[in-house]
């Protein structure tokens, strides 16, 4: 995902009229992204640590637990956000650069599944009654991306 804002970010900077503002939101997009990294990695290890020394009911392993659900649920969304900037650059951006925004797409695009992914290993810590919502949104999500992805690739094909 932060290889992808920078790519966007890039595409904008060499892109006349400048548009620092739409920088600014990249560059916020693609320090998003590598927090949540960092966060996934620490959460991960911190529900590891305690579901080994704490009981399935304990309130503090139950809030690691819903951290690592929502940090990949988070990706996916900043995925989403990023593909739909990438859509709405393509028509003002500079088109020599076309291939640059396609490949910010295509990568924030693999965002969307690759959070997925991960909820997906962690799916069996949800209770059953609330997996299937989970799963609704994951392929709502990845429908999402595929049609922003297409959309931005016909324009840009064309």
């Amino acid at each position: 995902m932060a290889l992808a804002a920078a790519q966007a970010e890039m595409v904008v900077a060499w892109t006349k009229p400048e548009q620092p503002e739409t920088i600014e939101h990249l560059q916020h997009v693609r320090n998003q992204a590598l927090d949540l990294a960092v966060r996934d990695a620490n959460a991960y290890r911190r529900w590891s640590e305690l579901q080994k020394e704490r009981p399935a009911g304990d309130p503090e392993l139950q809030s690691a637990t819903e951290n690592i659900l929502q940090i990949p649920a988070t990706l996916a969304t900043l995925s989403l956000e990023l593909l739909r900037e990438c859509v709405r650059l393509a028509p003002k951006t500079n088109p020599r650069l076309g291939s640059d925004l396609g490949i910010a797409g295509q990568l924030a695009a693999a965002g969307v599944p690759a959070a997925g992914w991960n909820t997906k290993a962690n799916l069996h810590l949800v209770q059953p009654e609330d997996r299937e919502g989970m799963q609704q949104v994951m392929s709502q999500q990845e429908s999402e991306a595929q049609s922003l992805l297409t959309q931005l690739n016909d324009f840009l094909s064309a």
